[in-house]
């Protein structure tokens, strides 16, 4: 019987930016950031898994954590990144987990990740 598995995980990292042309935003100042990412595929890799979502989280957490995402070259204008608007972030964030999925034996998919940025405001990034 062929099925298909769906992982869904969240975990959350700490880091500050500054969004140039944002009002008040332009000014350095953190958040709290709860990434939520969805993978899927219909094999297990040889740990049981789609992917191990440690690994993804250690991905993200070691390289933006507690750090000020503006001097990070994806990030910064001036070297010809984007400014780290929460839809930014949720597109930088997809493709290093992309990334990882890409490497796997199994080939799982990312379909989607999701950055919140407040409790009011959230940004979901996936494929068009």
């Amino acid at each position: 019987m062929q099925g298909k598995y769906t992982l869904t995980k969240h975990f959350w990292i700490s880091c500050a930016h500054s969004v140039p042309g944002a009002g008040k935003c332009e000014r350095i100042h953190g958040h709290n950031y709860k990434v939520t990412f969805c993978v899927d595929g219909t094999k297990l890799d040889e740990s049981q898994m789609l992917i191990d979502f440690r690994l993804v989280k250690h991905v993200i957490e070691k390289k933006y954590d507690h750090h000020l995402l503006n001097d990070f070259p994806e990030f910064n204008t001036e070297l010809g990144g984007a400014a780290p608007s929460t839809e930014k972030v949720a597109e930088i964030f997809f493709y290093a987990i992309d990334q990882l999925c890409e490497q796997k034996s199994n080939q799982p998919t990312l379909r989607w990740v999701e950055v919140q940025e407040t409790n009011e405001a959230f940004v979901r990034f996936e494929r068009a």
